[in-house]
């Protein structure tokens, strides 16, 4: 009897491996870090397949489940700011009520819904109305993060020749701060004049105090003077100060270094272009 049960339970799993097969509308997962907070959406991707999709397949003035399949989910670290509408740390379902000539995007606290059958206006915790834009034929059903920058990117969904855009942003400076003054004190003391680079890298970049990163970035040098990128970094930091012809040198030195370390290895130094085109457009600035 027991011969029987084995065969039966292993006829059965091999029943159900030969059922998986290719879904209609099959499922992604889409990882993306905005400044220091991290995104990740799950959702499932249908495809036009020569239907009338919106007004049609997906009727306008009704609540979508911005996909297939279980309702779409939008998960995030930090606190996020959506077209100016805070919403706290944490994993949501994106809704969408789809319009001619507006949509209302719309994130929920129920996560395991199955479409939108269930849909609750009431554990609603955004909802905002965006312009959909006419744009190229999107075959299958596409979400992405677009016009990224260290504070913030738009949300993007594309399906037909649709497209809808929903702005956020992240607050990044103030957690930076906090990370680059915790690393300059309790980091290991042989990785401090990466600290101080990076901190000038970070200053130079997001238009902060151009004296402060040029402190950074000499306090780097000193403490480490052989690396190439270092000097490279120098040479933005006295640019934005106005020192050209000291940025320059910077650059000379820095290729003079890359040069000379990728020599002892037997290998090309792969950053002389860029140094060259930086001394060039230095040197007429």
């Amino acid at each position: 009897m027991r011969k029987i049960s084995l065969f039966i339970l292993a006829l059965g799993l091999s029943f159900a491996n030969a059922q998986e097969l290719p879904a209609p509308s099959p499922s992604a997962t889409l990882s993306q870090r905005v400044g220091l907070t991290d995104f990740t959406v799950e959702y499932s991707r249908p495809g036009v397949k020569e239907r009338e999709v919106f007004g049609g397949l997906v009727p306008f003035g009704e609540v979508w489940r911005t996909g297939a399949n279980k309702a779409t989910s939008i998960e995030f670290s930090t606190d996020v700011s959506f077209s100016g509408e805070n919403v706290s740390a944490g994993k949501y379902s994106i809704f969408t009520v789809p319009g001619e000539g507006k949509w209302s995007f719309i994130l929920n606290k129920e996560t395991e819904l199955w479409g939108a059958g269930d849909y609750n206006e009431g554990e609603d915790v955004l909802r905002v109305a965006v312009v959909p834009t006419e744009g190229e034929m999107t075959e299958t059903f596409t979400i992405d993060f677009t016009n990224i920058s260290s504070t913030g990117a738009s949300l993007e969904i594309s399906f037909a020749n649709t497209i809808v855009s929903v702005p956020f942003e992240v607050e990044t400076s103030e957690k930076a701060m906090s990370n680059i003054k915790e690393a300059l004190v309790n980091g290991p003391k042989d990785q401090l004049w990466m600290v101080n680079r990076n901190a000038a890298n970070y200053y130079v970049n997001n238009d902060l105090s151009k004296e402060e990163a040029l402190i950074f970035i000499e306090t780097s040098v000193k403490l480490k003077g052989d690396n190439w990128y270092s000097h490279y970094i120098h040479g933005e930091v006295l640019v934005s100060l106005g020192r050209n012809k000291e940025a320059v040198e910077a650059a000379k030195k820095a290729m003079e270094i890359g040069q000379k370390a990728s020599e002892s290895e037997g290998k090309e130094f792969g950053y002389t272009e860029m140094l060259e085109e930086a001394m060039t457009k230095w040197s007429k600035a």
